[in-house]
Protein backbone atom coordinates (compact mmCIF):
# COMPACT_ATOMS: atom_id res chain seq x y z
CA UNK A 1 0.00 0.00 0.00
CA UNK A 2 1.07 3.46 -0.98
CA UNK A 3 2.44 5.42 2.15
CA UNK A 4 2.02 9.28 1.45
CA UNK A 5 3.26 11.91 4.05
CA UNK A 6 3.46 15.82 3.65
CA UNK A 7 6.96 17.57 3.43
CA UNK A 8 6.14 19.51 6.42
CA UNK A 9 6.11 16.43 8.45
CA UNK A 10 9.98 16.17 7.57
CA UNK A 11 10.49 19.27 8.52
CA UNK A 12 8.78 19.52 11.95
CA UNK A 13 10.80 15.74 12.44
CA UNK A 14 13.95 17.69 10.98
CA UNK A 15 13.53 20.53 13.58
CA UNK A 16 12.46 18.40 16.78
CA UNK A 17 8.93 19.39 16.54
CA UNK A 18 6.96 16.64 14.88
CA UNK A 19 7.32 13.67 17.27
CA UNK A 20 10.11 12.36 16.07
CA UNK A 21 9.60 8.65 16.22
CA UNK A 22 6.74 9.21 13.91
CA UNK A 23 8.24 10.76 10.95
CA UNK A 24 11.02 8.37 11.23
CA UNK A 25 8.45 5.06 11.13
CA UNK A 26 6.47 7.40 7.96
CA UNK A 27 10.06 7.40 5.83
CA UNK A 28 10.18 3.73 6.48
CA UNK A 29 7.57 3.17 5.47
CA UNK A 30 7.33 5.64 2.62
CA UNK A 31 6.04 4.83 -1.20
CA UNK A 32 7.11 7.50 -3.72
CA UNK A 33 3.83 7.90 -5.83
CA UNK A 34 5.59 8.86 -9.11
CA UNK A 35 9.02 7.36 -9.74
CA UNK A 36 8.91 8.16 -13.19
CA UNK A 37 9.39 11.91 -12.53
CA UNK A 38 13.40 12.72 -12.12
CA UNK A 39 15.31 14.33 -9.62
CA UNK A 40 15.95 16.76 -12.76
CA UNK A 41 12.10 17.86 -12.67
CA UNK A 42 12.74 19.31 -9.17
CA UNK A 43 15.07 21.73 -10.05
CA UNK A 44 14.37 25.68 -9.52
CA UNK A 45 14.63 27.82 -12.23
CA UNK A 46 14.93 30.84 -9.76
CA UNK A 47 11.39 31.66 -9.05
CA UNK A 48 11.47 30.17 -5.89
CA UNK A 49 14.77 31.79 -4.61
CA UNK A 50 15.29 34.71 -6.22
CA UNK A 51 11.43 35.45 -7.35
CA UNK A 52 12.77 35.07 -10.65
CA UNK A 53 13.82 32.77 -13.58
CA UNK A 54 17.51 32.98 -13.83
CA UNK A 55 17.87 29.63 -15.96
CA UNK A 56 16.08 26.63 -17.07
CA UNK A 57 17.69 23.08 -18.00
CA UNK A 58 14.12 21.68 -18.53
CA UNK A 59 14.26 21.90 -22.44
CA UNK A 60 16.94 19.76 -23.12
CA UNK A 61 14.36 16.87 -21.94
CA UNK A 62 11.17 18.86 -22.54
CA UNK A 63 11.61 20.10 -26.11
CA UNK A 64 10.15 19.80 -29.91
CA UNK A 65 9.99 16.22 -30.30
CA UNK A 66 13.04 14.81 -32.43
CA UNK A 67 11.11 12.49 -34.66
CA UNK A 68 7.32 11.78 -35.37
CA UNK A 69 7.40 8.44 -34.26
CA UNK A 70 5.24 7.45 -30.42
CA UNK A 71 8.56 7.18 -28.50
CA UNK A 72 8.90 11.04 -28.25
CA UNK A 73 5.97 13.85 -27.97
CA UNK A 74 6.77 17.52 -28.40
CA UNK A 75 6.45 18.68 -24.51
CA UNK A 76 7.66 22.39 -24.77
CA UNK A 77 5.19 23.09 -21.86
CA UNK A 78 6.89 21.81 -19.28
CA UNK A 79 9.89 24.21 -19.80
CA UNK A 80 7.18 26.52 -18.76
CA UNK A 81 5.24 25.28 -16.17
CA UNK A 82 6.03 22.27 -13.31
CA UNK A 83 2.97 20.03 -13.91
CA UNK A 84 3.44 17.89 -10.72
CA UNK A 85 0.64 15.73 -10.12
CA UNK A 86 -1.78 16.09 -7.27
CA UNK A 87 0.31 13.47 -4.94
CA UNK A 88 3.48 15.14 -5.47
CA UNK A 89 2.29 18.17 -4.96
CA UNK A 90 1.02 17.41 -1.30
CA UNK A 91 4.55 15.04 -0.95
CA UNK A 92 6.98 17.23 -1.78
CA UNK A 93 10.57 16.24 -3.58
CA UNK A 94 10.83 12.72 -2.80
CA UNK A 95 13.89 12.53 -3.85
CA UNK A 96 15.52 12.94 -0.23
CA UNK A 97 18.59 11.76 -0.58
CA UNK A 98 19.46 14.29 -2.59
CA UNK A 99 18.19 17.19 -0.86
CA UNK A 100 18.26 15.69 2.52
CA UNK A 101 20.28 13.17 3.54
CA UNK A 102 20.48 13.73 6.86
CA UNK A 103 17.05 12.17 7.24
CA UNK A 104 16.83 8.89 4.94
CA UNK A 105 20.38 8.10 5.42
CA UNK A 106 20.76 8.89 9.09
CA UNK A 107 22.89 6.55 11.05
CA UNK A 108 24.47 5.37 7.87
CA UNK A 109 28.32 5.96 8.46
CA UNK A 110 29.98 8.14 5.61
CA UNK A 111 32.85 5.57 4.71
CA UNK A 112 36.98 6.70 4.36
CA UNK A 113 38.80 7.35 1.51
CA UNK A 114 40.59 4.00 1.63
CA UNK A 115 37.19 2.29 2.24
CA UNK A 116 35.92 3.75 -0.78
CA UNK A 117 38.83 2.79 -3.10
CA UNK A 118 38.98 -0.74 -1.70
CA UNK A 119 35.33 -0.60 -2.09
CA UNK A 120 35.05 0.26 -5.95
CA UNK A 121 37.83 -1.63 -7.10
CA UNK A 122 36.12 -5.14 -6.32
CA UNK A 123 34.25 -6.53 -9.03
CA UNK A 124 30.50 -7.10 -8.67
CA UNK A 125 29.93 -7.24 -12.35
CA UNK A 126 32.00 -10.70 -12.92
CA UNK A 127 29.69 -12.83 -10.63
CA UNK A 128 26.47 -11.86 -12.45
CA UNK A 129 27.74 -12.60 -15.58
CA UNK A 130 28.98 -16.48 -14.33
CA UNK A 131 25.50 -16.85 -13.31
CA UNK A 132 23.12 -14.70 -15.72
CA UNK A 133 19.97 -16.54 -16.72
CA UNK A 134 19.24 -17.56 -13.53
CA UNK A 135 17.18 -17.21 -10.65
CA UNK A 136 17.14 -13.17 -9.98
CA UNK A 137 19.35 -12.90 -12.80
CA UNK A 138 17.47 -14.39 -15.25
CA UNK A 139 17.65 -11.12 -17.73
CA UNK A 140 21.27 -10.26 -17.12
CA UNK A 141 23.03 -9.53 -20.36
CA UNK A 142 25.59 -11.84 -21.78
CA UNK A 143 28.14 -8.97 -22.01
CA UNK A 144 31.33 -9.62 -19.57
CA UNK A 145 33.05 -7.16 -17.33
CA UNK A 146 35.88 -5.11 -19.68
CA UNK A 147 37.89 -3.73 -16.98
CA UNK A 148 40.53 -5.47 -14.30
CA UNK A 149 42.61 -4.20 -11.82
CA UNK A 150 45.41 -5.14 -10.49
CA UNK A 151 48.98 -3.88 -9.13
CA UNK A 152 47.39 -0.06 -8.49
CA UNK A 153 46.72 -0.28 -12.44
CA UNK A 154 43.67 -0.66 -14.88
CA UNK A 155 43.51 -2.38 -17.60
CA UNK A 156 40.82 -2.62 -20.82
CA UNK A 157 39.72 -6.25 -21.29
CA UNK A 158 37.53 -8.21 -23.63
CA UNK A 159 36.79 -5.48 -26.23
CA UNK A 160 39.31 -5.18 -29.84
CA UNK A 161 40.58 -2.28 -31.49
CA UNK A 162 37.34 -1.67 -33.09
CA UNK A 163 34.92 -1.94 -30.00
CA UNK A 164 33.70 -5.67 -30.50
CA UNK A 165 33.55 -7.60 -27.42
CA UNK A 166 34.71 -11.60 -28.71
CA UNK A 167 31.97 -13.12 -30.63
CA UNK A 168 29.38 -12.02 -28.65
CA UNK A 169 28.11 -9.63 -31.28
CA UNK A 170 27.98 -6.65 -28.73
CA UNK A 171 30.59 -3.04 -29.82
CA UNK A 172 31.02 -0.52 -27.03
CA UNK A 173 30.59 3.34 -28.71
CA UNK A 174 32.06 6.71 -27.73
CA UNK A 175 29.29 9.56 -27.58
CA UNK A 176 28.58 12.77 -26.61
CA UNK A 177 27.38 13.02 -23.20
CA UNK A 178 24.10 14.59 -23.07
CA UNK A 179 24.28 18.08 -21.54
CA UNK A 180 24.32 18.23 -17.62
CA UNK A 181 24.89 14.27 -17.29
CA UNK A 182 28.53 14.44 -16.69
CA UNK A 183 30.74 12.10 -14.62
CA UNK A 184 31.78 15.56 -12.08
CA UNK A 185 27.46 15.13 -11.51
CA UNK A 186 27.80 11.80 -10.63
CA UNK A 187 26.92 9.68 -13.88
CA UNK A 188 29.98 8.02 -15.45
CA UNK A 189 28.84 4.95 -17.77
CA UNK A 190 29.67 2.84 -21.17
CA UNK A 191 27.58 1.62 -23.35
CA UNK A 192 27.18 -1.48 -25.78
CA UNK A 193 25.00 -1.71 -28.92
CA UNK A 194 24.20 -5.54 -30.60
CA UNK A 195 21.88 -5.91 -33.46
CA UNK A 196 19.81 -8.91 -33.93
CA UNK A 197 21.76 -12.09 -35.59
CA UNK A 198 20.49 -11.59 -39.31
CA UNK A 199 21.76 -7.77 -39.01
CA UNK A 200 25.25 -9.56 -38.38
CA UNK A 201 25.27 -12.03 -41.14
CA UNK A 202 25.33 -12.73 -44.24
CA UNK A 203 23.58 -16.81 -45.67
CA UNK A 204 24.07 -17.79 -42.42
CA UNK A 205 27.31 -17.15 -41.01
CA UNK A 206 28.37 -14.29 -38.75
CA UNK A 207 30.20 -11.76 -41.22
CA UNK A 208 31.93 -8.51 -39.91
CA UNK A 209 31.43 -6.48 -43.25
CA UNK A 210 27.78 -6.92 -43.56
CA UNK A 211 27.62 -6.23 -39.51
CA UNK A 212 29.51 -2.62 -39.52
CA UNK A 213 27.42 -2.29 -42.75
CA UNK A 214 24.39 -2.42 -40.93
CA UNK A 215 25.53 -0.60 -38.10
CA UNK A 216 26.91 2.24 -40.18
CA UNK A 217 22.76 2.63 -41.69
CA UNK A 218 21.39 2.68 -38.30
CA UNK A 219 23.92 5.27 -37.21
CA UNK A 220 22.81 7.13 -39.76
CA UNK A 221 18.90 6.17 -39.66
CA UNK A 222 18.58 7.50 -36.03
CA UNK A 223 20.17 10.71 -37.04
CA UNK A 224 17.72 11.83 -39.33
CA UNK A 225 18.99 10.29 -42.51
CA UNK A 226 16.57 9.05 -45.02
CA UNK A 227 16.74 6.06 -47.49
CA UNK A 228 18.01 7.57 -50.96
CA UNK A 229 20.27 10.63 -49.51
CA UNK A 230 23.88 10.68 -48.41
CA UNK A 231 24.72 8.61 -45.34
CA UNK A 232 28.58 10.33 -44.59
CA UNK A 233 31.14 9.97 -42.25
CA UNK A 234 30.76 5.99 -41.47
CA UNK A 235 33.49 3.44 -40.71
CA UNK A 236 32.45 2.07 -44.00
CA UNK A 237 32.52 5.08 -45.54
CA UNK A 238 29.77 7.38 -47.92
CA UNK A 239 26.63 5.70 -49.11
CA UNK A 240 23.40 6.28 -50.47
CA UNK A 241 20.85 5.18 -47.37
CA UNK A 242 19.06 2.13 -48.53
CA UNK A 243 15.87 1.30 -48.02
CA UNK A 244 15.99 -2.32 -46.83
CA UNK A 245 19.14 -3.45 -44.64
CA UNK A 246 21.42 -5.85 -45.67
CA UNK A 247 22.86 -9.31 -45.24
CA UNK A 248 20.18 -12.27 -43.59
CA UNK A 249 18.24 -8.65 -42.82
CA UNK A 250 17.55 -7.89 -46.32
CA UNK A 251 13.58 -8.12 -45.87
CA UNK A 252 13.32 -5.33 -42.57
CA UNK A 253 12.62 -1.80 -43.58
CA UNK A 254 15.15 1.41 -43.24
CA UNK A 255 12.76 3.72 -41.01
CA UNK A 256 14.73 6.65 -40.19
CA UNK A 257 14.85 8.14 -36.03
CA UNK A 258 14.25 4.51 -35.40
CA UNK A 259 16.42 1.40 -34.68
CA UNK A 260 14.91 -1.59 -35.78
CA UNK A 261 13.22 -4.99 -33.70
CA UNK A 262 15.92 -6.49 -31.78
CA UNK A 263 18.07 -3.91 -31.11
CA UNK A 264 20.00 -4.29 -27.72
CA UNK A 265 22.11 -2.01 -25.56
CA UNK A 266 23.89 -3.16 -22.48
CA UNK A 267 25.01 0.03 -20.33
CA UNK A 268 27.01 -0.11 -16.79
CA UNK A 269 27.32 2.49 -14.65
CA UNK A 270 30.22 2.96 -12.15
CA UNK A 271 31.69 4.39 -9.44
CA UNK A 272 33.92 7.35 -10.38
CA UNK A 273 37.85 6.15 -9.88
CA UNK A 274 40.49 8.93 -10.56
CA UNK A 275 43.35 5.91 -10.75
CA UNK A 276 41.77 4.92 -13.84
CA UNK A 277 43.35 6.78 -16.55
CA UNK A 278 41.56 5.37 -18.98
CA UNK A 279 38.18 6.49 -18.43
CA UNK A 280 37.85 7.29 -14.59
CA UNK A 281 35.59 4.31 -13.88
CA UNK A 282 35.59 1.90 -11.09
CA UNK A 283 35.82 -1.85 -11.29
CA UNK A 284 32.53 -2.18 -9.27
CA UNK A 285 29.49 -1.59 -11.25
CA UNK A 286 26.79 0.37 -9.46
CA UNK A 287 23.97 -0.65 -11.90
CA UNK A 288 23.65 -3.17 -14.98
CA UNK A 289 20.58 -1.42 -17.58
CA UNK A 290 19.62 -3.37 -20.54
CA UNK A 291 17.04 -2.35 -23.28
CA UNK A 292 16.06 -4.27 -26.40
CA UNK A 293 13.57 -2.87 -29.43
CA UNK A 294 10.62 -5.25 -29.86
CA UNK A 295 8.92 -3.60 -32.92
CA UNK A 296 8.89 -0.31 -34.64
CA UNK A 297 7.09 2.48 -33.08
CA UNK A 298 3.61 3.86 -34.73
CA UNK A 299 3.43 7.68 -35.74
CA UNK A 300 1.97 10.12 -33.03
CA UNK A 301 -1.11 10.03 -35.05
CA UNK A 302 -1.17 6.44 -35.49
CA UNK A 303 -1.21 5.68 -31.76
CA UNK A 304 -3.79 8.30 -30.89
CA UNK A 305 -5.72 6.54 -32.68
CA UNK A 306 -5.48 3.04 -30.05
CA UNK A 307 -6.77 2.54 -26.92
CA UNK A 308 -4.13 3.15 -24.66
CA UNK A 309 -2.90 0.06 -22.72
CA UNK A 310 -3.41 -0.23 -18.86
CA UNK A 311 -1.15 -1.92 -16.25
CA UNK A 312 2.79 -2.20 -15.34
CA UNK A 313 4.52 -5.60 -15.71
CA UNK A 314 7.69 -6.76 -13.95
CA UNK A 315 9.40 -9.86 -14.09
CA UNK A 316 12.58 -9.92 -11.86
CA UNK A 317 13.38 -5.99 -13.16
CA UNK A 318 12.26 -6.20 -16.49
CA UNK A 319 9.62 -3.99 -17.70
CA UNK A 320 8.39 -2.25 -20.51
CA UNK A 321 9.07 1.21 -21.50
CA UNK A 322 6.91 4.32 -21.75
CA UNK A 323 5.72 3.71 -25.29
CA UNK A 324 6.25 -0.32 -24.98
CA UNK A 325 8.34 -0.37 -27.77
CA UNK A 326 11.08 -1.70 -25.63
CA UNK A 327 11.66 -3.92 -23.02
CA UNK A 328 13.97 -3.00 -20.09
CA UNK A 329 15.69 -4.43 -17.65
CA UNK A 330 17.48 -3.07 -14.79
CA UNK A 331 20.29 -4.64 -11.62
CA UNK A 332 21.19 -2.64 -8.73
CA UNK A 333 23.36 -3.14 -5.33
CA UNK A 334 22.44 -5.05 -2.96
CA UNK A 335 23.43 -4.36 0.70
CA UNK A 336 26.75 -6.29 0.24
CA UNK A 337 27.29 -4.99 -2.96
CA UNK A 338 26.57 -7.89 -5.23
CA UNK A 339 23.91 -7.25 -8.27
CA UNK A 340 20.26 -7.45 -7.87
CA UNK A 341 17.13 -7.12 -10.00
CA UNK A 342 15.74 -3.96 -9.32
CA UNK A 343 12.03 -4.14 -7.79
CA UNK A 344 9.00 -2.74 -9.66
CA UNK A 345 9.06 0.65 -7.92
CA UNK A 346 13.11 1.14 -8.79
CA UNK A 347 11.76 0.21 -11.90
CA UNK A 348 9.49 2.76 -12.37
CA UNK A 349 11.85 5.39 -12.09
CA UNK A 350 13.65 4.38 -15.21
CA UNK A 351 10.70 4.12 -17.65
CA UNK A 352 9.85 7.92 -18.78
CA UNK A 353 12.76 9.34 -19.32
CA UNK A 354 12.94 6.03 -22.18
CA UNK A 355 9.86 7.01 -24.57
CA UNK A 356 7.86 9.90 -23.03
CA UNK A 357 9.95 13.19 -23.56
CA UNK A 358 11.07 15.30 -26.45
CA UNK A 359 14.66 15.08 -26.44
CA UNK A 360 15.33 11.53 -27.08
CA UNK A 361 15.52 9.17 -30.68
CA UNK A 362 13.71 6.35 -30.00
CA UNK A 363 13.51 6.74 -26.80
CA UNK A 364 17.25 6.72 -26.39
CA UNK A 365 20.06 9.08 -25.09
CA UNK A 366 23.46 7.92 -26.59
CA UNK A 367 23.42 6.03 -30.13
CA UNK A 368 22.51 9.08 -32.38
CA UNK A 369 24.98 11.18 -29.97
CA UNK A 370 27.75 8.53 -31.40
CA UNK A 371 31.27 10.24 -32.25
CA UNK A 372 30.83 9.69 -36.27
CA UNK A 373 32.62 7.14 -37.95
CA UNK A 374 35.15 4.60 -36.73
CA UNK A 375 36.43 7.02 -33.99
CA UNK A 376 33.30 6.34 -32.40
CA UNK A 377 33.78 2.79 -32.13
CA UNK A 378 35.64 2.39 -28.49
CA UNK A 379 35.13 2.78 -24.92
CA UNK A 380 33.78 6.01 -23.47
CA UNK A 381 36.76 7.90 -22.54
CA UNK A 382 35.90 11.04 -22.16
CA UNK A 383 38.73 12.64 -24.15
CA UNK A 384 41.04 11.27 -21.27
CA UNK A 385 42.47 8.74 -24.24
CA UNK A 386 41.43 10.07 -27.38
CA UNK A 387 40.52 13.42 -28.52
CA UNK A 388 37.22 13.07 -30.73
CA UNK A 389 34.15 14.62 -28.51
CA UNK A 390 33.53 18.18 -30.18
CA UNK A 391 30.32 20.63 -29.02
CA UNK A 392 28.57 19.97 -32.28
CA UNK A 393 24.73 20.99 -32.28
CA UNK A 394 22.03 18.38 -33.65
CA UNK A 395 19.53 19.00 -35.82
CA UNK A 396 15.33 19.17 -35.00
CA UNK A 397 12.56 19.34 -37.17
CA UNK A 398 11.67 22.35 -36.57
CA UNK A 399 13.28 26.34 -36.44
CA UNK A 400 12.36 29.73 -35.62
CA UNK A 401 15.08 31.53 -35.63
CA UNK A 402 14.25 35.17 -34.52
CA UNK A 403 15.61 38.36 -35.94
CA UNK A 404 16.69 39.95 -32.60
CA UNK A 405 19.04 36.89 -32.17
CA UNK A 406 20.30 36.66 -35.41
CA UNK A 407 23.44 38.07 -34.99
CA UNK A 408 23.83 35.28 -31.98
CA UNK A 409 24.48 32.58 -34.88
CA UNK A 410 27.70 33.25 -35.64
CA UNK A 411 28.88 33.01 -32.19
CA UNK A 412 26.98 29.52 -31.31
CA UNK A 413 29.87 26.68 -31.35
CA UNK A 414 27.35 24.28 -29.56
CA UNK A 415 24.78 22.82 -27.45
CA UNK A 416 26.87 22.97 -24.74
CA UNK A 417 27.44 26.42 -24.99
CA UNK A 418 23.65 26.97 -25.09
CA UNK A 419 23.10 25.08 -22.09
CA UNK A 420 25.68 26.52 -19.81
CA UNK A 421 24.43 29.62 -20.78
CA UNK A 422 20.85 28.54 -20.02
CA UNK A 423 21.78 27.42 -16.93
CA UNK A 424 24.09 29.44 -15.30
CA UNK A 425 26.44 26.75 -14.26
CA UNK A 426 27.27 22.73 -15.89
CA UNK A 427 24.29 20.70 -13.51
CA UNK A 428 20.50 21.44 -13.66
CA UNK A 429 20.74 22.99 -10.08
CA UNK A 430 23.78 25.27 -10.61
CA UNK A 431 25.58 23.15 -7.47
CA UNK A 432 28.54 22.02 -9.26
CA UNK A 433 30.96 25.07 -8.29
CA UNK A 434 33.88 23.37 -9.51
CA UNK A 435 33.01 22.90 -12.85
CA UNK A 436 32.65 26.71 -13.11
CA UNK A 437 35.93 27.74 -14.01
CA UNK A 438 36.20 25.07 -16.15
CA UNK A 439 33.27 26.29 -18.33
CA UNK A 440 34.27 29.98 -18.28
CA UNK A 441 37.29 32.17 -17.72
CA UNK A 442 35.32 34.31 -15.70
CA UNK A 443 32.52 32.19 -13.77
CA UNK A 444 30.25 35.40 -13.66
CA UNK A 445 29.90 35.85 -17.72
CA UNK A 446 28.28 32.68 -18.44
CA UNK A 447 24.70 33.07 -18.06
CA UNK A 448 22.94 35.21 -21.45
CA UNK A 449 20.18 36.43 -18.42
CA UNK A 450 22.77 37.59 -15.83
CA UNK A 451 25.42 38.85 -17.67
CA UNK A 452 23.86 39.34 -20.98
CA UNK A 453 26.11 42.02 -22.49
CA UNK A 454 29.32 39.47 -22.07
CA UNK A 455 29.17 35.68 -21.46
CA UNK A 456 29.81 32.84 -23.35
CA UNK A 457 27.42 33.22 -26.15
CA UNK A 458 28.45 36.96 -26.55
CA UNK A 459 31.63 36.51 -26.23
CA UNK A 460 32.84 32.91 -27.05
CA UNK A 461 36.37 34.06 -25.82
CA UNK A 462 35.59 33.39 -22.71
CA UNK A 463 34.89 29.82 -23.42
CA UNK A 464 37.41 27.63 -21.25
CA UNK A 465 35.70 23.77 -21.81
CA UNK A 466 37.40 23.46 -25.57
CA UNK A 467 41.30 23.49 -26.25
CA UNK A 468 42.91 25.01 -29.10
CA UNK A 469 41.61 22.19 -32.08
CA UNK A 470 37.79 22.98 -30.56
CA UNK A 471 37.78 19.23 -28.49
CA UNK A 472 36.35 19.36 -25.45
CA UNK A 473 38.49 18.98 -22.79
CA UNK A 474 38.12 16.39 -20.08
CA UNK A 475 38.96 17.77 -17.29
CA UNK A 476 34.90 19.43 -18.37
CA UNK A 477 33.51 16.33 -17.93
CA UNK A 478 35.36 14.60 -14.60
CA UNK A 479 35.59 15.76 -11.36
CA UNK A 480 38.48 16.39 -9.13
CA UNK A 481 39.46 13.25 -6.86
CA UNK A 482 38.11 14.86 -3.73
CA UNK A 483 34.88 15.58 -5.58
CA UNK A 484 34.32 11.92 -7.01
CA UNK A 485 35.40 10.11 -3.78
CA UNK A 486 32.60 12.29 -2.00
CA UNK A 487 30.10 11.59 -4.15
CA UNK A 488 31.01 7.32 -4.32
CA UNK A 489 30.37 8.19 -0.69
CA UNK A 490 27.20 9.30 -0.82
CA UNK A 491 26.06 6.79 -3.34
CA UNK A 492 27.75 4.22 -0.62
CA UNK A 493 25.42 5.18 1.84
CA UNK A 494 22.71 4.87 -0.40
CA UNK A 495 23.94 1.50 -1.04
CA UNK A 496 24.12 0.54 2.49
CA UNK A 497 20.62 1.63 3.36
CA UNK A 498 19.15 -0.17 0.27
CA UNK A 499 17.23 3.65 0.08
CA UNK A 500 17.08 4.13 -3.96
CA UNK A 501 13.42 4.89 -3.25
CA UNK A 502 14.69 7.97 -2.14
CA UNK A 503 16.91 8.91 -5.08
CA UNK A 504 20.22 7.44 -6.41
CA UNK A 505 21.72 10.59 -7.75
CA UNK A 506 24.06 12.41 -5.51
CA UNK A 507 26.56 14.72 -5.53
CA UNK A 508 29.29 15.10 -2.68
CA UNK A 509 26.68 17.46 -0.52
CA UNK A 510 22.68 18.11 -0.05
CA UNK A 511 21.68 20.63 -2.87
CA UNK A 512 17.82 21.36 -1.70
CA UNK A 513 16.67 25.28 -1.31
CA UNK A 514 17.34 24.60 2.13
CA UNK A 515 20.84 23.42 2.32
CA UNK A 516 21.79 26.24 -0.23
CA UNK A 517 21.30 24.26 -3.26
CA UNK A 518 18.88 25.01 -5.85
CA UNK A 519 16.49 21.55 -6.11
CA UNK A 520 13.13 22.46 -4.67
CA UNK A 521 11.57 21.17 -1.97
CA UNK A 522 8.00 21.89 -1.21
CA UNK A 523 6.11 22.73 -4.41
CA UNK A 524 2.44 23.49 -3.25
CA UNK A 525 3.57 27.16 -4.12
CA UNK A 526 5.19 26.86 -7.81
CA UNK A 527 3.57 26.84 -11.14
CA UNK A 528 5.13 28.83 -13.83
CA UNK A 529 8.82 28.24 -14.15
CA UNK A 530 8.65 31.62 -15.68
CA UNK A 531 10.81 31.36 -18.09
CA UNK A 532 8.83 32.73 -20.43
CA UNK A 533 8.61 36.31 -18.48
CA UNK A 534 12.76 36.20 -18.09
CA UNK A 535 13.20 35.87 -21.85
CA UNK A 536 14.86 32.85 -21.52
CA UNK A 537 12.21 31.08 -23.46
CA UNK A 538 12.99 33.19 -26.59
CA UNK A 539 16.64 32.14 -26.78
CA UNK A 540 15.79 29.01 -26.49
CA UNK A 541 13.00 29.04 -29.24
CA UNK A 542 15.80 31.16 -31.32
CA UNK A 543 19.12 28.86 -30.67
CA UNK A 544 17.98 25.49 -29.76
CA UNK A 545 17.18 24.57 -33.54
CA UNK A 546 20.20 25.29 -35.12
CA UNK A 547 21.53 22.37 -37.17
Amino acid sequence: MKRVFLLSAIFLYACGGGGGSTEKEEITNFTNPEPNIPLECYTDTGIVRYGRAIANPCYVCHTQANTPYANEKTDFDLTLKYSFPREILKLGNPWLNAIRPDLTLAGIPTPSDAEVQSYIRQDNWMEAYQKRGEGDLKYFPDLPPIYTYSGGTYQLVNIDSEGFVGSTGWRVFKWKPFPGFFPTNGRIDSTFIRLDKPFREKEGKFDKATYKKNLAIVECAVKGVSPGNLCSDTEVGDFIMPDRYEGDASSVPVITYQYPPGTEFAHPLYYLDPQNTISFKSLRIREMRYMKKLAYAETRKEQEEEEEEEGFFWDKGLVFNDSKNWIMVGFIEDKDGKLRPQNAQEMKFCIACHGGIGGTVDATFTYWRKVPGAKGWMEQDYNLVVKSIKDWTYASLEGNIGPELKKLLPLVKGEYQLYFSMTNGGDHFRSNQEILSRISKDINKISFILSPQDNIITNPGLINYLDNEGYIKPELFLPSPERAYGINKQYMRVVKAQGFIFGRDVFDRPFGLSSGGNSLERLDAVESTGVKEAGIWAIIKTILFLK
